[in-house]
């Protein structure tokens, strides 16, 4: 049986509530954690699909192929992705800045921003909130999902930087947060699995987009907003991957020094299909 990643931000919520909600039937085993923890379980072949952070494909983009119109993406402010500090961006050269352990496309985005744009090098550490870890003190601080709205709450951090609004500042394009991989083992292997999955994570985003006021009214209080609040949030949040989110995972890429072909990485379905034939 196909092992199947999910986030546990709300987030995501959208896209498996066909699932949650029993609308839509799902055969496979799903595995529930934080991203970053999904990466490595994906890279390593501990589960064949989940959704993996934008530098995981990118620095790894030969491990898989792509759902070919998935991704947690935003135009412009995201709202869950968030950099907060003490003082000024400009003033955190030699400061102490914590990321998160969580998400390895935020910290890869915080680090050029602060260096990129803002000319700021400062001293990194890392935390978990599971792990309690992070200081009181802490000049600033990189924090994402469902952490971040309860994070944005301190009174101490006076100063708000949103990375999907930062991005669409620069380039004006989407920012891609993540995408839906599979192992191409995994796509070689069970070829019909995969696509059975795929196809049922399209039923299932239908039916959680056009469910958003009973997702806000289930699940806004994990996160301490109210149900407007969180409606307001999904209208932020895009989980399409168009050419234009397309053009903005190559220029991360860019800029991280990779070189990617994001159309040679989608899954080949129709190939698959020829092969069988033949």
């Amino acid at each position: 049986m196909l092992k199947v990643g999910k986030i546990e931000y709300i987030n995501v919520l959208p896209v498996y509530f066909g699932f949650i909600d029993k609308a839509v039937p799902f055969k496979y085993k799903f595995v529930e954690e934080v991203p970053s923890e999904l990466n490595l379980l994906l890279r390593e072949g501990k589960i064949d699909i989940s959704p993996i952070s934008s530098y995981e494909f990118i620095t790894q983009s030969d491990k898989y192929y792509l759902f070919p119109d998935f991704s947690i993406s935003s135009f412009g402010k995201v709202k869950s992705v968030l950099f907060l500090s003490k003082v000024p961006i400009h003033q955190l050269h030699k400061k102490d800045v914590w990321l998160t352990k969580s998400s390895m496309t935020s910290k890869a985005l915080i680090k050029y921003i602060l260096k990129a744009k803002y000319g700021v090098e400062p001293h990194y550490y890392f935390y978990s909130m599971k792990e309690g870890n992070l200081p009181k003190n802490a000049t600033a601080v990189l924090s994402i999902g469902d952490d971040a709205f309860k994070l944005v709450k301190n009174k101490n951090y006076k100063f708000i930087y949103d990375l999907g609004q930062e991005w669409h500042n620069m380039y004006k394009l989407p920012f891609v947060f993540a995408v839906w991989a599979v192992k191409k083992e995994s796509f070689l292997n069970h070829p019909e699995e995969v696509k059975d999955v795929y196809e049922s994570f399209k039923k299932s985003r239908e039916y959680g987009l056009t469910n958003l006021q009973k997702i806000a009214k289930i699940y806004s209080y994990r996160v301490s907003i109210t149900e407007k609040e969180c409606l307001e949030y999904y209208n932020y949040l895009d989980y399409s991957l168009t050419q234009l989110h397309k053009k903005s995972l190559s220029q991360f890429a860019k800029l991280l020094n990779y070189k990617i072909d994001i159309e040679k990485s989608l899954l080949p379905f129709g190939e698959t299909d020829e092969k069988q034939k033949n």
